[in-house]
């Protein structure tokens, strides 16, 4: 069984504990935790930029669909028959009162 020392304030500062093999044979597993914890931040901002482009869009197609509701209002009520016979009045084109007949 290995036996465990502490190791003295002195032997790390000093660089003792780099010049043992042991560390160095970890370096590649920090780097691949290092990756792997860059990864994970850029995927956090990236769905986070995601999250807010989704508001943004769905804040836009709600006013969107409240303008065609308005727009669609205000072309119906142009639409009805006593808003066109006033729009025709002026011109002298005037609506019958009556069901169209045949010729």
């Amino acid at each position: 069984m290995a036996k465990f020392r502490l190791r003295s304030i002195g032997e790390v500062l000093g660089g003792d504990v780099f010049a043992r093999g042991g560390v160095w044979r970890q370096i590649p597993l920090m780097l691949l935790i290092l990756l792997y914890g860059i990864i994970l931040v850029m995927g956090r901002y990236y769905v986070e930029s995601l999250s807010k482009e989704k508001e943004r869009l769905t804040q836009r197609v709600e006013y969107l669909r409240e303008h065609r509701i308005m727009m669609q209002k205000g072309y119906q009520h142009s639409a009805k028959v006593s808003q066109v016979a006033e729009m025709m009045e002026p011109q002298g084109i005037g609506l019958t009162s009556g069901p169209p007949y045949e010729l």
